[in-house]
């Protein structure tokens, strides 16, 4: 039994001893691995107890606490009983002023308290024996009061003692003060502990944010973006390689052709750059994608950056910009840094126009912009060269770029990319519907022409409102309906449930059949395509209408049917429910009306007297002609801004007379539209058509 209790005590050892083996080690392991968390924690700790005595020795708040067994007084009755000579001494401690009586409310003497003299340096720091209450009394010195007080004092020969500012430990204030310390002490310390940072990655960090954000695109032998890292990318973190998303070609862009041209040759110049130069020619070093929203500039970059073979490098220039002044600059160096390594490449900046502003003198602008646009120059075309280093660029804004970003050497090239015409928008519906199952009642030239005015991102919403609309009834193809219900839903918004009465819907009835009415009977005009008395987006009713052809050009002609066509609402409303209970539905007609006759005035000279200026002019220079009365009365006559008014309501007036004629001539024909509509809500172009014929 001895034995194996022995045994039984020696592996209880061993065990203990192993265990405690393995808990040394894993201290001096976790101490090995987390050595520069805990030496950083415990500098910090150090520094936040050094600023912990630096506030102990701080001078601490000033408390107004009264003294007890003592007479509180005005400073007026306290001034009072120095001047009338029954004030022995007066203790100034900071504001506070004790005074000791030489005889009480009750007139009785009071007794002398002994004074140190206080010519002696530490006489003042000597304690004093306890004051009479009845012969003490206290008050607050005012601001600025020791200028008026202390002359008193000495003319009346009042003994004057001072004592040091008393200065408490006030734990509050300190805790106060070191609250926001701490907090950011433990937020860093447990970010050190999950995230393990060490001293080194908060350089890399730091050193980061002054680089370009850019992403860089590979190319593989096989046409794909490939996912390995290019060396000294990662390590500087500068530039981080996309290799998630696939590569856009130029199969992919449509509608565009002629800039599209224009780049291929870039993308040809990239691959076999000899066969230029042996003719002497240089590709050039900058483009810039100047046109509207939605055009496909940024798709035009895409399909580079696929096509290229070449490492391409893209960023928004909004990204260059930080509050911090260089920071900008910075970045536009690292990325060229990276593009220069990688040459040949590709490097595109989207809105440009974000940095590339006119610069200006502006006293509240701290010159971070200017900074950055400076640096842009320099590394476009400066003393250094960037080598095959082509830079595209896309803005929306050409107007408000500066004028040294355009001059050739920086941009060489500007292609504007504008809507795209009939042909283009059908060539782009095609390359959107390639994965689409379509009916075969669907026409894409038809849909083409229905779309005037449309980029290219409008029609790839276009065909995915359409896919969505045949998802949500369970269809196996995309319809016709599909796209007319996709293009209401475009243009008039999407339709609301409102309850409107019945008779205010009749007065919506007659509106809309006053504008599809008055723009069919104009040949100018654009055709009608649905009308629609249910409410879209802000509209209680809308009248669709698609434009015949694509136009470029626009007519006097043309812009007074728009205009009679627009006042046609308002005009059905006066004949049927007369001039006093028109309503207010035919706001934002006016407004787009008064707009485009403003424009007509100003801007095409469409008006009545601009033709007989125009016509005084020629007859002013035949030799033997002089000018005629007209003329100089136009030369001569009323302030600009009141004939510019006088022609837009000429030109408003013009149009509403043709729309009344003609809703006048029609008038049977507005009722029995009005009727249908009341019907039926929305009328499509075959019934339309339909209701006029009966």
């Amino acid at each position: 039994m001895d034995k194996r209790n022995s045994r039984r005590l020696s592996l209880v050892c061993q065990g203990r001893y192993k265990h405690s083996r393995t808990r040394t080690s894993t201290i001096l392991k976790f101490f090995r691995v987390y050595r520069r968390n805990i030496l950083s924690s415990v500098l910090l700790i150090a520094l936040l107890i050094l600023l912990c005595g630096i506030a102990l020795r701080l001078p601490a708040p000033v408390t107004r606490n009264t003294p007890q067994g003592v007479s509180v007084v005005k400073y007026g009755a306290f001034v009072d009983q120095v001047t009338a000579g029954n004030m022995r001494a007066v203790t100034i401690q900071g504001n506070n002023l004790t005074g000791t009586l030489a005889h009480n409310s009750k007139g009785q003497a009071c007794i002398v308290v002994p004074v140190v003299n206080n010519s002696y340096p530490f006489a003042s720091m000597t304690p004093a024996p306890p004051p009479d209450p009845s012969c003490t009394v206290y008050t607050h010195n005012p601001a600025r009061g020791y200028a008026t007080l202390l002359p008193v004092l000495l003319r009346h020969r009042v003994i004057v003692k001072t004592l040091p500012v008393e200065q408490s430990f006030d734990p509050v204030f300190l805790l106060g003060g070191l609250a926001p310390l701490i907090l950011l002490l433990f937020i860093f310390l447990f970010k050190r502990s999950s995230n393990k940072i060490t001293f080194s990655s908060n350089d890399d960090q730091a050193s980061k944010f002054l680089k370009s954000h850019a992403h860089r695109f590979e190319h593989t032998s096989q046409g794909s973006q490939s996912g390995t890292e290019v060396p000294g990318v990662a390590e500087k973190a500068a530039v981080s390689v996309d290799h998630a998303a696939s590569p856009v070609t130029f199969a992919d862009v449509a509608g565009i052709d002629e800039v599209r041209v224009e780049l291929e040759e870039v993308v040809q110049f990239l691959r076999k750059p000899e066969r230029f130069q042996s003719l002497g020619a240089h590709i050039p070093r900058g483009i810039l994608l100047v046109g509207p929203p939605g055009t496909g500039k940024t798709l035009l970059a895409k399909a580079v950056a696929g096509e290229a073979g070449v490492p391409f490098f893209h960023m928004s220039a909004s990204e260059f910009v930080e509050m911090f002044v260089g920071v900008g600059a910075s970045r536009v160096r690292s990325l060229f840094q990276e593009a220069r390594q990688a040459a040949p490449c590709v490097v595109f900046i989207d809105e440009i126009d974000a940095v590339g502003r006119k610069r200006t003198v502006r006293l509240n602008d701290s010159g971070e912009r200017d900074q950055t646009l400076n640096q842009l120059l320099v590394e476009l075309d400066g003393f250094d060269s960037r080598n095959v280093v082509i830079v595209l660029a896309a803005t929306n804004r050409a107007d408000i770029l500066d004028a040294a970003l355009l001059r050739p050497g920086r941009f060489d090239r500007q292609l504007t990319v504008s809507l795209p015409d009939r042909r283009g928008r059908e060539a782009i519906l095609r390359v959107h519907t390639r994965h689409t199952p379509l009916n075969d009642r669907v026409c894409l030239d038809d849909l083409a022409r229905m779309t005037t005015g449309m980029s290219g991102a409008d029609l790839a919403n276009l065909v995915n409102e359409a896919a969505l609309y045949a998802a949500r009834k369970n269809l196996s193809a995309v319809t016709p309906e599909c796209f007319e219900w996709a293009l209401v839903r475009i243009q008039l918004g999407a339709q609301r449930a409102l309850v409107i009465g019945k008779e205010e819907q009749r007065i919506i009835a007659y509106h809309e059949s006053g504008h599809a009415l008055v723009a069919h009977y104009l040949p100018e005009a654009d055709a009608v395509n649905r009308i629609t008395i249910l409410p879209h987006g802000q509209r209680l009713g809308a009248t669709q209408f698609v434009a015949q052809e694509d136009r470029y050009n626009y007519s006097r002609a043309y812009l007074m049917a728009r205009i009679a066509v627009g006042l046609g609402g308002r005009v059905a409303e006066e004949l049927i429910f007369g001039p006093q209970s028109v309503t207010t539905g035919a706001e934002d007609d006016l407004q787009t009306i008064t707009a485009l006759a403003w424009r007509m005035v100003t801007h095409w000279g469409m008006s009545r007297q601009v033709g007989v200026v125009f016509a005084d002019y020629r007859e002013a220079l035949h030799p033997s002609a002089q000018v005629s009365a007209p003329a100089a009365r136009y030369a001569s006559g009323p302030d600009m801004a009141t004939l510019i008014d006088s022609e837009v309501q000429h030109i408003v007036s013009e149009g509403r007379t043709t729309a009344c004629a003609l809703l006048t001539e029609h008038h049977r024909q507005l009722t029995k539209l009005a009727e249908m509509l009341m019907q039926c809500e929305q009328l499509d172009r075959p019934q339309f058509e339909a209701v006029l014929e009966e």
